[in-house]
C-alpha cells in the first residue's frame, strides 16, 4: 500500500491515465484500504494463507531490479573501451537474474495465489488507465506557452483579442498558405489578417501535458506562427484558440475513416482535427462559464 502510495500519483497522471483526483492522497488511501480489505477477506485474515502472494510480489520486484541491473551493466559492457571484467560481471547478473526468474516460476507454480491477485490488480489498473485516458484525451493538456525568440514575445499583443483570423495547417508553405488564403476569401466576407498555424509534434508523444514553444512571425499582413513540442495537435491548437481570443477559426475536415482517425488521435495525437478542436473547446467552454465571446468556428471540406 505504501508502494502504491507513491508509485501511482507519481507515474498516471503523468500520462492521463488516472482521474485528477489520484493525486490528493485521501481518496487514493480509501481506494487501496478498499483493496486491502477486499485481499484480507479472500484469504480469511490468515497471515499463513498470504505467504504465497507475499512472496510472489516480492520476488517479482527483485526480478525487475536484477533485469534492470543486469540491462544496465550489458549496455556498458557492449562498449569496445569495456574492460573485461565489467563483461563478466555482467554475466553474473545475467546469471542472478536467471535464478530469481525460476524461483518466481516455481513460487507461481506452488502457490498460485500471488499471481492471480497480482494479475487482477494489473487488469484493474489497465482498464481504469484506458478508460481515464479516453475521458480525459479532450482536455487542453498544455502546461503553458513559451516564446521561441524575442521577436515571437512582440508580436504576441498583436494577435491577441479579436484582431486575427486562426487557420490551421497541415503543411506550413508559402504556396499552401496562400492556396487557403485565396480559398477562404472565396466562400466566406473575411476582414483583417489571418494567423496560419503549424503543429509541430514532440517525438515522445506519451507525456500527457506537455509545455509549448511558440515561434511567430510577421508575412505582409498576415502572421505565420508555429508550435513547437506538442503532444497532441487538436489540443494545442484549441489552447491556442483561447489564448488568441481569435474573430473566427477555420478548421480543415478529411475524408478519412472516422475509426482510423480516432484511434490516430489517442495513440498519436493526430487524427480528425477539425471535429476535435470543436469538441475540446464546447467542453472547455462548459467547464468555464462566462460572458466571453467565442469565435465563430467554420468547418471546411479539405
Amino acid at each position: 500500500m505504501a508502494g502504491l502510495l507513491s508509485l501511482i500519483p507519481r507515474y498516471l497522471p503523468r500520462f492521463g491515465m488516472a482521474p485528477r483526483w489520484v493525486s490528493f492522497r485521501r481518496p487514493l488511501v480509501c481506494v487501496l484500504f478498499v483493496a486491502n480489505v477486499l485481499v484480507t477477506l479472500y484469504f480469511s485474515a490468515e497471515v499463513e494463507a498470504q505467504g504465497g502472494a507475499y512472496a510472489t510480489g516480492v520476488l517479482v520486484l527483485m526480478l525487475s531490479a536484477a533485469v534492470a541491473v543486469a540491462l544496465a551493466l550489458w549496455k556498458e559492457a557492449r562498449q569496445a573501451e569495456a574492460p573485461r571484467q565489467q563483461r563478466t560481471l555482467s554475466g553474473f547478473f545475467w546469471i542472478i537474474t536467471g535464478v530469481f526468474l525460476f524461483t518466481l516460476v516455481d513460487n507461481v507454480v506452488v502457490r498460485p495465489d500471488g499471481i492471480l491477485i497480482g494479475s487482477i490488480f494489473i487488469l484493474a489498473i489497465v482498464l481504469t488507465s484506458a478508460l481515464s485516458r479516453y475521458r480525459r484525451a479532450t482536455e487542453l493538456r498544455v502546461e503553458k506557452v513559451t516564446f521561441l525568440d524575442a521577436a515571437s514575445r512582440l508580436l504576441w499583443p498583436e494577435l491577441c483579442g479579436k484582431r486575427v483570423h486562426l487557420v490551421p495547417l497541415k503543411f506550413s508553405s508559402e504556396a499552401d498558405r496562400a492556396r487557403k488564403r485565396d480559398e477562404i476569401r472565396t466562400y466566406y466576407r473575411v476582414e483583417g489578417s489571418f494567423a496560419f498555424v503549424h503543429v509541430h509534434l514532440a517525438d515522445n508523444r506519451s507525456e500527457f501535458v506537455a509545455p509549448l514553444r511558440l515561434e511567430i512571425r510577421r508575412v505582409e499582413r498576415d502572421f505565420v506562427l508555429d508550435i513547437h513540442g506538442a503532444v497532441a495537435v487538436a489540443n494545442s491548437l484549441a489552447y491556442l484558440s483561447e489564448q488568441i481570443k481569435p474573430i473566427s477559426l477555420f478548421l480543415g475536415l478529411t475524408r478519412r475513416n472516422p475509426m482510423t482517425q480516432a484511434f490516430d488521435y489517442l495513440l498519436w495525437g493526430e487524427g480528425e482535427v477539425g471535429m476535435l478542436v470543436y469538441s475540446i473547446l464546447v467542453r472547455y467552454w462548459e467547464w468555464t462559464p462566462g460572458p466571453d465571446v467565442r469565435p465563430l468556428i467554420f468547418l471546411m471540406s479539405d
